[in-house]
């Protein structure tokens, strides 16, 4: 859902940082700029081709019953894919910072209120979280068909054959020993 989608990459990226956690405070400028390249290839090559898939098959649901295909503005989903890197790369650069400070207290705090911003969104908006369909149906009234839409089966087949595997390889490269 596009209120909710930079966050995420943002906690992505500041995931990667608490993942990395021991080893920033001595971390060598080559470590941490190929962290960071991660950071941006988790949220350019893993996270935003899904998004982008999901904003053109599921426009509604993704706009939260704002836009369909036909009027989502050009603009916003041309911003979006460079915005979904930077946030993780904003997120992981954020955390890591602090962390290596050891100001941990800090670094949980500004992500419980990245966190908060996301509940603030699905909370309130629970009824357009829930249903999948077009600008119609929505209006029409139908609701609640998310765990039987073919969204649920694409996050569930989409987690399992592209994001699991992508965390993995970027956990082993950001615990690689060498380089520390």
């Amino acid at each position: 859902m596009m209120p909710i989608d930079l966050q995420c990459s943002f906690l992505v990226g500041s995931m990667m940082a608490f993942i990395s956690g021991r080893r920033l405070p001595m971390a060598t400028p080559t470590w941490l700029a190929r962290a960071r390249i991660l950071a941006l290839i988790f949220g350019g090559i893993v996270f935003t081709p899904v998004w982008i898939y999901i904003t053109l098959r599921w426009t509604p649901w993704e706009s939260m019953y704002v836009w369909d295909l036909s009027s989502v503005p050009f603009s916003l989903v041309a911003l979006f894919p460079p915005g979904l890197s930077l946030a993780a790369l904003l997120g992981f650069n954020t955390t890591a910072r602090l962390l290596s400070t050891r100001r941990v207290i800090s670094s949980v705090g500004i992500n419980l209120l990245v966190l908060a911003s996301c509940v603030a969104v699905v909370v309130p908006g629970w009824e357009r979280f829930t249903f999948v369909g077009t600008l119609e149906e929505f209006a029409a009234g139908m609701r609640g068909n998310l765990l039987k839409s073919d969204l649920a089966l694409f996050v569930i087949a989409v987690t399992v054959l592209f994001f699991a595997p992508a965390a993995v390889l970027i956990v082993r490269a950001l615990r690689r020993e060498d380089d520390a």
